[in-house]
């Protein structure tokens, strides 16, 4: 791939078309530079992004990323070095040659000048909007547990060979976004934090509920170490669903700015935990469609681990038949693998739950939130959410081990929805 010696510098609306222009058009498809239309795009927190378009044909068109020395939406006084870019370029590198058909095509990287040019996704929109605007989309459990089945078995332990494995977690340390998450998930939400915000109207035996109760703070730090230390996979880091953009045909995974090698519940708790949050955000609207779209939302999530659960285990069944050397080693008794296969996704369905309360309950005391929940202008409302998600988080938290199917999950969240 070519590679820019260009010294670093800011890209903006004035100088990305000179930029472009200086990169060989073989990799950007631009017919011509003359009639490049540059729009910037001002939801993310942690980067600049651009889309720039050839008006005179639509189809001319990419996606344009760079992290700056520091948090964008905070600015200077927030420095954060580049390295997200870094692990965001590794980590697409590397879902488009396990899953290729989940993320976008990317044209030209730069780790030198954190720039990624990229496929632009103008035929989807965020998962997060169809979900909060009630739209069913019949592929959603079927496409997200391919992508968490292939990209974190072809990381593992299961998949790699052990040098193989710990290069790749060597490389994979993105420290500082890491520190992030250890902060903002499963430490500021927890404490009485400057950070965090409240909704006025939620109560503050609801917020007590959390942050004074020793047992949910003892289970919330247990997650914690574990986020800090099982390496288990190449994760995504950040999988909510504004990290995925969809259509009725295709669905993509972006934005892994955060990716780092941990526990592979991180990741599918966090999709998890968001799925939940916008069935609250349904369940508490008696209409017929509310009702029904709030179900379907529940069979999604079941769909989802279940999905992921058959694909995972028939990936590592599949590599064990072809493997010289298995991870358990020679199976004398033939059901050894399987045994050991089951125990493990028994432990990961655990991890799942933790990690999902852990992000649930983040979005409602941490600083950052969902726009399920801020979508409702009335506060009263509002909290009424906050707290039948609060309610179902600790409980999934502290009683994580003894949940065997996503069936009772389900039904701890329907309880929580009628508080």
């Amino acid at each position: 791939m070519f590679k820019s010696a260009m010294e670093y510098y800011l890209l903006n609306q004035a100088n990305i078309i000179g930029y472009l222009q200086s990169l060989p058009n073989y990799l950007l498809k631009f017919s011509s530079f003359d009639d490049l239309e540059v729009q910037e795009i001002n939801d993310g927190n942690m980067n600049y992004a651009f889309v720039v378009t050839n008006s005179l044909d639509f189809n001319q068109s990419v996606f344009i990323k760079q992290a700056p020395p520091y948090i964008k939406v905070l600015g200077e006084d927030w420095p954060l070095t580049r390295q997200r870019m870094t692990a965001e370029i590794n980590a697409l590198s590397y879902h488009s040659r396990v899953c290729p058909e989940m993320v976008p095509e990317v044209y030209y990287q730069s780790e030198a000048f954190s720039v990624l040019i990229m496929q632009n996704l103008n035929h989807h929109v965020i998962l997060r909007t169809e979900l909060i605007q009630g739209r069913y989309l019949p592929r959603l459990a079927e496409d997200l547990s391919t992508f968490l089945a292939e990209t974190l078995f072809y990381s593992s332990d299961f998949a790699l060979p052990s040098a193989e494995k710990k290069a790749m977690v060597n490389k994979s340390g993105n420290q500082d976004m890491c520190k992030i998450t250890e902060d903002f998930v499963f430490t500021y939400p927890f404490e009485h934090h400057d950070m965090n915000d409240y909704n006025p109207a939620l109560s503050q035996s609801a917020i007590d509920s959390v942050q004074k109760e020793p047992n949910v703070r003892a289970h919330v730090a247990q997650m914690k170490h574990m986020f800090m230390n099982k390496p288990e996979a190449l994760l995504h880091g950040d999988l909510h669903t504004s990290s995925v953009m969809v259509n009725a045909q295709q669905t993509f995974v972006i934005d892994p700015e955060f990716s780092f090698a941990g526990p592979m519940g991180f990741d599918i708790g966090a999709l998890i935990a968001n799925l939940y949050l916008n069935y609250f955000s349904h369940a508490h609207n008696s209409s017929t469609e509310s009702v029904n779209y709030s179900q379907w939302l529940l069979q999604t999530i079941d769909d989802l681990w279940y999905k992921f659960e058959g694909k995972f285990l028939s990936l590592w069944s599949e590599h064990e038949q072809s493997s010289q050397s298995p991870f358990m080693g020679k199976d004398l008794f033939d059901d050894s693998h399987k045994a050991f296969r089951q125990l493990f996704l028994k432990q990961l369905l655990s991890d799942t739950l933790g990690f999902a309360a852990c992000k649930m309950i983040r979005r409602i005391l941490g600083v950052a939130k969902v726009a399920d929940f801020m979508q409702f202008e009335d506060l009263k409302l509002r909290a009424k959410l906050e707290t039948q998600a609060l309610e179902m988080a600790t409980k999934m938290l502290v009683n994580r081990q003894s949940y065997t199917n996503i069936a009772d999950v389900n039904k701890l969240a329907e309880d929580a929805s009628l508080i």
